[in-house]
């Protein structure tokens, strides 16, 4: 990799066991699942060089990978454990912030 590539510039998600992920918040848990979707479907769809290719060996890069499977369905089996809250209706939040507003 080049001086004027850096690692944190590459779309790119560390792998965590399913006991870390158990311990994370579920917003948290929503991020990790964001940006899961984020990463590019394969290195041949991506402008990645070899050597950044290289460099992100240990990290979780592209969706064709068995890492990014199971990064996926880990987050996925944890999140349904977690308590699911409705958001309610447009309207509803709509009124809730019309009040708070013009109190």
């Amino acid at each position: 990799m080049d001086e004027n590539t850096k690692k944190s510039n590459l779309r790119h998600v560390a792998p965590m066991a399913r006991s870390e992920l158990e311990q994370l918040h579920t917003g948290s848990l929503l991020t990790r699942l964001r940006k899961l979707h984020a990463l590019h479907e394969r290195y041949e769809d991506s402008d990645w060089s070899e050597p950044e290719r290289q460099s992100m060996q240990d990290m979780i890069a592209f969706k064709n990978t068995p890492a990014w499977q199971q990064a996926y369905e880990d987050v996925k089996a944890v999140l349904a454990t977690r308590e699911h809250v409705e958001r309610g209706s447009k309207a509803r939040r709509q009124q809730a912030a019309w009040r708070k507003k013009h109190r």
